[in-house]
């Protein structure tokens, strides 16, 4: 793997030797944490995370022999929505029924919702994908945080919620279909320790290339969120168990604007102040052509 562009300690998962392992990132070095795991790093409380990476010394790995892997094993991930002002807006662009997301980023109660089982997570320099059922189709840049089994932030990440957006602006109950689906979620390139880096005011920026050249090219902040990103993740574990923690996508402050829609090929580069550059292509995702459809009797 080539050397992460990260200045502060992170958690980093790679293949080599056969296997795939926790690592670290320190001090532009990768150090082994075998035999331990993210599952079981992340069972413990957090005073408990920082003492024992604080105490790691070794051994050191050789960055030639291993390949990056995403940073995640059994933690599901999580999206929220609607917390930055232009995801409102692409919201109501899209949608036949404006009203439901004006009230969700007014409401008091956020919009969470399940992205993708760990295992399923997209690895830097991975494919990410588009349905082919879809006509409208988006990547979603997002600050994405590490939660442990007890509700608290241990790191964040750069993440991608690729969305197909005409499936979601058919009818809101339709989300899951529009988000849940083979390579709709890459997080990376690693994880980026919370208490090391100030993510509050982070510049993100996204690029789309396609055939070599320029289709986006946009920045925004974290700052610019309306709500806290502690804050998104306690909901999401209030009451629901996650044993291994989870990873939370706290939504997206750049929206590609029409006609750009996704295809094979484009590249999507999404950088994060102090969190390092993410990077994936997309390809396109079969459809069966299953259908279920409403018979007759349905319709009565």
């Amino acid at each position: 793997m080539k050397p992460l562009d990260i200045a502060t300690p992170a958690l980093v998962r790679v293949r080599g030797e056969g296997r795939t392992f926790l690592a670290l990132w320190r001090d532009k070095r990768l150090w082994d944490l075998n035999p331990l795991t993210l599952d079981a790093l992340l069972r413990l409380p957090l005073d408990g995370i920082r003492a024992g990476l604080g105490a790691i010394t070794g051994p050191e790995l050789d960055l030639a022999q291993v390949e990056l892997a995403a940073p995640a094993e059994s933690q599901e991930v999580w999206a929220a929505g609607v917390t930055y002002l232009r995801s409102r807006e692409a919201r109501l662009e899209e949608a036949k029924q404006k009203t439901i997301y004006e009230h969700v980023y007014e409401s008091d109660r956020p919009e969470l919702f399940f992205k993708a089982a760990g295992w399923r997570v997209v690895p830097d320099g991975g494919e990410v994908g588009v349905r082919e059922d879809s006509t409208w189709d988006v990547p979603e840049p997002e600050l994405t945080v590490l939660t442990n089994a007890h509700g608290e932030v241990v790191a964040f990440a750069c993440g991608n919620d690729m969305s197909s957006r005409s499936i979601e602006g058919e009818n809101p109950l339709f989300l899951p279909q529009a988000k849940v689906y083979d390579q709709s979620c890459a997080i990376g390139p690693a994880a980026v320790l919370a208490w090391d880096v100030d993510v509050s005011r982070a510049k993100i920026r996204m690029t789309i290339e396609r055939e070599g050249k320029s289709v986006f090219d946009g920045t925004a902040t974290v700052a610019d969120m309306t709500r806290e990103p502690a804050d998104l993740a306690a909901v999401l574990h209030s009451s629901y168990t996650l044993p291994v923690g989870a990873w939370l996508l706290t939504g997206t402050s750049l929206v590609p604007p029409e006609p750009y829609t996704a295809k094979p090929g484009d590249l999507v580069r999404i950088a994060i102040d102090g969190l390092g550059d993410l990077n994936n292509t997309v390809s396109l995702v079969k459809h069966s052509g299953a259908e279920a459809k409403p018979t007759r009797h349905a319709r009565r």
